[in-house]
């Protein structure tokens, strides 16, 4: 079944017996984690096939969209991944990698006053900031509940990473 942006945040609140953190009301920003930790975010090295400088930074990185902070979390270290924004909902496409079935995805909610505009994509803009940040709140939710926001890699998608990273080893 696919659901709506509004049924999908309906079923949060539900999950969670609250009301989400607002981006825009609340001035905050998503950061989302296959890792559960206490204390700052901390900068780490961005790996994006875009060659975008401002996608390959040592940075965190936080969105105002909680779909696709969501998502972050939901593949095992080293998964190759890359965001279609514009699939409503957002999805992530696994190039290579699995999902961490039975687990949970973690959500900092992040001060949006530490954090710049990147600008990039277009279509959900990547926030970044270069130094540590301490979240205002930590959300935590089953991977196996939003399975509908993540696929598998088919050939049309492949034909695009490959495209934009022609030295991937199953691009050859």
């Amino acid at each position: 079944m696919k659901l709506t942006r509004k049924q999908l945040k309906q079923i949060i609140k539900e999950q969670l017996n609250q009301s989400i953190p607002d981006p825009k009301r609340d001035n905050i920003l998503y950061h989302g984690s296959r890792t559960l930790f206490y204390g700052p975010v901390e900068p780490r090295q961005a790996r994006d096939i875009s060659g975008d400088p401002e996608q390959n930074l040592n940075a965190i990185y936080a969105t105002e969209n909680f779909e696709t902070a969501v998502t972050i979390g939901m593949v095992k270290k080293g998964s190759d991944i890359f965001g279609v924004p514009w699939e409503d909902p957002y999805k992530v496409v696994i190039v290579d990698g699995e999902v961490r079935h039975g687990e949970e995805t973690y959500i900092y909610v992040l001060p949006k006053d530490k954090f710049r505009n990147t600008g990039v994509p277009d279509m959900n803009p990547e926030w970044v900031s270069t130094e540590p940040v301490q979240p205002l709140e930590i959300l935590r939710f089953p991977v196996d509940d939003y399975l509908h926001l993540i696929r598998y890699a088919d050939e049309k998608d492949m034909k695009f990473w490959c495209k934009n990273d022609p030295d991937y080893v199953k691009c050859k």
